[in-house]
């Protein structure tokens, strides 16, 4: 056996259905700071990456609206306006972009932001 092998545990303690790691285990690990991640910046380089040439201003908007989203709508439970599905709208912003080259790229954004989201909303929220 190789001792040598590191482990390493993430654990999510504020996440709905996760638990602490009881101390015995804890001591047994040492622990290692973790920033959130600066989501303006990923939506701007990944803007960038698959082609949008007004990524700066279309990016800015993206943050904006998910941050007002998350700020202002009501907390559900199926809403997800963290990096998970940030990633999975860019992804698709990058498809759309590429089966559209013609299109205005602001309407491509605002059209991808809708559909992956208005389905999701409550009435209340809509």
């Amino acid at each position: 056996s190789n001792l040598s092998a590191p482990f390493f545990i993430t654990m999510n303690p504020g996440y709905a259905g996760r638990q602490e790691l009881p101390e015995n285990l804890k001591a047994l690990f040492r622990g290692v700071a973790m920033m959130t991640p600066d989501f303006q910046i990923i939506k701007k380089v990944k803007m960038c990456s698959v082609g949008y040439t007004d990524f700066e201003l279309l990016s800015a908007k993206f943050f904006s609206l998910y941050s007002t989203c998350k700020e202002q709508l009501s907390n559900q439970r199926h809403y997800d306006w963290g990096l998970r599905n940030i990633l999975s709208v860019l992804r698709t912003m990058g498809a759309t972009k590429r089966e559209n080259t013609d299109k205005e790229e602001a309407f491509l954004v605002y059209r991808t932001v809708r559909d992956m989201n208005l389905s999701k909303l409550v009435a209340q929220d809509v």
